[in-house]
């Protein structure tokens, strides 16, 4: 339960962040593998109860510039890539199965988080009409880490 309510939070900052209101789609869309390699797919909008349900993924959402919040002024629209979703408890390493012992004394909190294991660069052309390069902007890859 601790697990969902962080997770919650903060799919729920992320949406304060980025100047986001309610809708179809707000939450973004789940990345197949084929859009990751170009292949174009049907934008399918996602709720959070199906953020919340689903294991750990890459998602997507079309944002314009000024909406990454980094203030640069552009009109353009660039894709950003997150990590989202429930990550399994089940320890694997020696600091897992560490973790959730101290967790069940109530000793320590959190557990596993989804989070990126690569990152791509992001271009785009500023209002200026200057290309701006941000490294490591979006998510490439996501992952489980306790």
């Amino acid at each position: 339960m601790g697990t969902r309510r962080v997770l919650l939070c903060s799919l729920l900052l992320l949406s304060l962040w980025l100047g986001l209101t309610g809708g179809p789609g707000v939450w973004g869309a789940p990345v197949a593998e084929e859009e990751l390699r170009g292949t174009p797919r049907l934008q399918l909008g996602a709720r959070l109860r199906r953020a919340l349900a689903t294991p750990c993924q890459l998602w997507s959402l079309s944002l314009p510039v000024a909406e990454l919040g980094l203030g640069y002024a552009s009109e353009e629209t660039v894709v950003f890539r997150y990590c989202a979703g429930s990550c399994p408890r089940d320890a694997r390493t020696q600091h897992g199965l560490t973790l959730a012992h101290l967790r069940g004394q109530g000793r320590a909190h959190g557990g596993p988080c989804c989070r990126p294991t690569r990152y791509t660069d992001v271009a785009f052309l500023d209002d200026r009409h200057h290309w701006q390069w941000l490294p490591q902007l979006s998510a490439a890859a996501c992952s489980c880490g306790a």
